[in-house]
């Protein structure tokens, strides 16, 4: 497991200060330290409390989150691999793809069967895997940095780690570690906010 604690005393906001405040929200309001640094965020990042001491993280919604797709956007975006660039294929395509897996103009605005691409929507276009993505490649841990106190864990979890359920993610088991996060976000510049939201 990769799981790593951030490093109290190494940036300007992560301070011993700012974890007994960090503390007292969460004891008092069940919250991340208010994120008011840089006005409105950009994006939401939620420690969403799965209960047994577990916090899964999930980027712009706090829900699951599986998307009903026409079998149009399920062509589109997940029957051919090298036809998923974010951006709409081309006609000559959308023909290939329909000839390819047997679909007729008239199904086209059907709903298809979530089993066709529940798996490759958890690994590229879930909250989950957003938030794997979006925090996998930041300097979050101050690696470089000497002293302090390490404190919370944040787990970042590979397709080639994947347990308890998981595909790709990130998660936690200690409710500091939002707040430390918070803190080390807003040291990077990183226009996001963090919020603890209980699972639904």
């Amino acid at each position: 497991m990769d799981r790593r604690s951030f490093l109290v005393g190494a940036g300007s906001i992560l301070t011993s200060a700012y974890v007994d405040k960090a503390n007292w929200f969460l004891r008092n309001k069940n919250s991340v330290v208010p994120f008011n640094e840089i006005g409105e965020p950009a994006e939401t990042l939620y420690f969403v409390d799965m209960g047994q001491e577990t916090y899964d993280l999930r980027l712009g919604t706090p829900d699951y989150g599986l998307p009903e797709l026409t079998c149009r956007e399920w062509l589109e975006t997940y029957a051919h691999p090298t036809e998923c660039t974010g951006q709409e294929i081309s006609k000559e395509s959308l023909e290939k793809l329909m000839i390819w897996h047997d679909v007729e103009a008239d199904d086209l605005d059907e709903i298809v069967p979530l089993e066709l691409y529940h798996r490759e929507w958890e690994l590229t276009a879930s909250p989950f895997a957003k938030a794997h993505f979006y925090l996998r490649d930041l300097d979050l841990f101050a690696e470089n940095a000497v002293g302090g106190e390490l404190l919370g864990d944040l787990e970042i979890i590979h397709q080639d780690q994947m347990h308890w359920g998981y595909t790709v993610g990130a998660r936690s088991e200690d409710p500091i570690t939002a707040s430390l996060l918070q803190a080390r976000l807003l040291e990077l510049g990183e226009n996001v906010a963090v919020k603890i939201v209980k699972d639904i």
